[in-house]
């Protein structure tokens, strides 16, 4: 049966705020008279509620195709499905993916929940949003495993094989609190996983091989690795000479750190940490605590902390 939906305008801004509201409590009114008269319900549209960013929004008058013959979430869906198609090119060396091609030996992300929790019982969390809330496994792209079938491939259908490489708190809890949030290990455990298990990009390399982190701010999506990991016999030790960190394929920022490595890189860092420290909110924590509110301020580049310079010394009586 055809329904009638009535397209409202309302203005959005804190300034009408109240206004909205009591048109609100008129159509809450209005609603609940007609139900109790037995009249058809209205049914109208006034804003567009996004999921994925949890808000509403102002109707897209423009695109929304009334009696046009035109569908704009048609074409949202088709642009939506045609980012996540899987082509994988003739050598199956490389594929693309989200908009995002992967090779080879390339480091990736993959959601924690493909992997079995190895150390249930042993998380202690304090209660709020972010209990059982875990970090991207970080793994390297081994083999892309494309069936024999002459469909079309999707990402349902394709697998990947991966090195898993693990992190600190994969570890034990003592590890993870002592280690450098950007440290991970090498290890011999593979896995066979969807193609739609990758989250994103990422690197992997010597510590040695990492750009200088005088700035306040930690370079994303980049890691260095320097011990092996033995998840049979839980044991941790020295990286072997043998095994070599393959730079991304990807040309890009990892490309001209290595041609310009060395001594102008940590000019280049200096440069951009002093550009950083002249945008940056100077900031005095003086909780008495560890002071690791001042120091994430300053990792992500937000504020520069005087805490770190300065020291409160308390009154004399």
């Amino acid at each position: 049966m055809p329904v009638v939906v009535d397209i409202r305008l309302r203005p959005w801004g804190h300034q009408h705020r109240k206004m909205n509201a009591n048109a609100d409590k008129v159509d809450k009114a209005r609603a609940e008279e007609r139900k109790n008269k037995g009249l058809e319900t209205e049914v109208y549209c006034k804003s567009l509620y996004w999921p994925e960013r949890g808000a509403f929004f102002s109707l897209p008058i423009n695109c929304m195709g009334l009696g046009s013959g035109t569908c704009s979430s048609c074409n949202t869906v088709k642009d939506h499905n045609e980012k996540y198609n899987f082509t994988v090119n003739s050598s199956k060396t490389s594929f693309v993916y989200k908009e995002t091609e992967y090779s080879v030996l390339d480091y990736i992300y993959v959601s924690p929940h493909r992997f079995a929790i190895e150390r249930v019982g042993h998380e202690t969390f304090k209660g709020g949003r972010n209990v059982g809330l875990k970090a991207f496994a970080i793994c390297q792209l081994l083999e892309i495993v494309v069936p024999k079938a002459p469909k079309q491939p999707d990402n349902s259908s394709n697998e990947v094989k991966v090195r898993r490489f693990y992190r600190p708190e994969d570890i034990s809890d003592a590890k993870a609190y002592c280690s450098d949030i950007r440290e991970v290990y090498y290890s011999e455990v593979t896995h066979t996983l969807l193609v739609e298990a990758i989250e994103g990009r990422c690197e992997v390399r010597k510590k040695s091989d990492l750009p200088s982190c005088d700035a306040p701010t930690i370079y994303e999506h980049m890691f260095f690795c320097e011990c092996l990991y033995d998840p049979h016999k839980g044991s941790l030790k020295q990286l072997p000479p043998n095994i070599k960190l393959r730079f991304s394929a990807a040309k890009g920022a990892s490309d001209s750190l290595r041609k310009n490595k060395g001594k102008c890189i940590k000019r280049e860092n200096d440069l951009g940490a002093e550009k950083s420290k002249e945008n940056c909110l100077a900031t005095l924590d003086i909780f008495a605590g560890y002071g690791g509110l001042s120091e994430g301020l300053q990792q992500s580049g937000l504020s520069l902390s005087l805490s770190h310079t300065l020291t409160l010394t308390p009154p004399t009586r």
